[in-house]
């Protein structure tokens, strides 16, 4: 099969780190892959396969090209979809290539990347999606509360859950990150510095744990626009002194291998590669209880799931960690067992065999 891959960039991201394995996976399978970025400006952070064919076009974002812009950039997008020459195409949230596709017969997979009941579009944005949608082969989500979602409000759509992948950790042992330091443990949070990350929650429950735990340190990874009000934050809450914020990281292998707690915050997931490669490294993880985390953990078996905004609970069951070795060694073990759970191979088997039913 001729498969065309596409998504904005791969500037950073869980969705834009599978984009990757799936073209990978599938060229490997034999398959003629291409994938297809829209914004040239913007460097990979993350390597692509060498037998992946790599395409960039720069298009600016529909907002910025305005109404009339919108019909070139449009017709640009559909040019370049047909210079591909696919006989599949999948768009993980990519929402204009569907009517590219449509203009030009070609059937087309489309992937959210995040819970969808809380993915926020304008009035007009809504309808013009909703029918696009319809055109689509198929609509993969990542949770059966998607499934269940689409079902009830977007009749049309063809909706089908297909779990992020989970890649077994490497046995290499790796150096420690110099932002690391050697007499300390680390409790660790990963992604953008944004409000739906919840960081703001991590620190003020840090705040309720740190004074008890003084050889521990929590380290924010990630970068965005909140960056100065969440060190802000971290000031006022006083515990500044106990808190790094990292910059993204390419080689997180050796930050889960030194890491001895991962916590997440968020309040909307999608289905969170950061959490699977924690677990998948032998990290305990703490969650609060939002789509994603709560299929990928097991409560009280590999981890603990906390009730939304419940942050005292949420430093309860992260104090019980911090403070108990064999527990945080007895959830380790067992948290690798998501790459079993979730394989890379039924991953591709699911979009493999979703292209070929497309097709025909």
């Amino acid at each position: 099969m001729r498969i065309t891959c596409v998504i904005g960039t791969l500037c950073g991201g869980g969705a834009e780190r599978v984009m990757t394995y799936l073209c990978g996976g599938l060229a490997a399978r034999g398959h003629e892959v291409t994938l297809l970025t829209l914004d040239s400006s913007v460097p990979d952070f993350y390597t692509v396969a060498e037998n992946v064919m790599r395409v960039r076009v720069q298009l600016p974002t529909f907002k910025k090209a305005g109404f009339w812009g919108g019909f070139f950039r449009l017709w640009n997008l559909t040019q370049a979809v047909r210079r591909t020459r696919p006989d599949v195409l999948i768009s993980f949230m990519t929402i204009s290539v569907v009517a590219s596709c449509w203009l030009l017969r070609i059937p087309i997979i489309y992937a959210d990347h995040l819970d969808i009941r809380y993915l926020a579009y304008s009035r007009k944005w809504k309808i013009l999606r909703n029918w696009l949608l319809r055109k689509a082969f198929a609509v993969t989500v990542l949770s059966k509360r998607d499934r269940k979602f689409v079902a009830l409000y977007h009749p049309g759509w063809r909706p089908v859950v297909i779990y992020n992948p989970a890649l077994p950790a490497s046995t290499e042992v790796l150096p420690r990150p110099s932002f690391m330091q050697p007499d300390k443990q680390y409790v660790i949070g990963i992604g953008r510095l944004v409000k739906q990350k919840g960081f703001d929650r991590l620190l003020e429950a840090w705040r309720r744990v740190c004074d008890d735990f003084p050889n521990w340190r929590l380290a924010i990874i990630g970068a965005g626009p909140d960056e100065a009000e969440l060190k802000g934050l971290a000031e006022t809450l006083d515990v500044q002194y106990s808190v790094d914020f990292v910059p993204p990281q390419k080689k997180l292998g050796a930050v889960y291998q030194h890491a001895q707690v991962y916590a997440m915050t968020s309040r909307a997931e999608g289905f969170p590669m950061v959490l699977l490669e924690a677990m998948a490294s032998g990290l305990p993880a703490v969650s609060f209880n939002c789509t994603g985390p709560d299929v990928i953990i097991r409560d009280e078996i590999d981890g603990f799931l906390v009730k939304q905004n419940d942050t005292e609970r949420f430093a309860k069951k992260l104090t019980e960690l911090l403070e108990n070795e064999s527990l945080r060694k007895e959830f380790g073990e067992k948290a690798r067992g998501v790459v079993e759970r979730f394989s890379l191979e039924k991953y591709l088997d699911a979009y493999e065999n979703l292209c070929k039913d497309a097709i025909q």
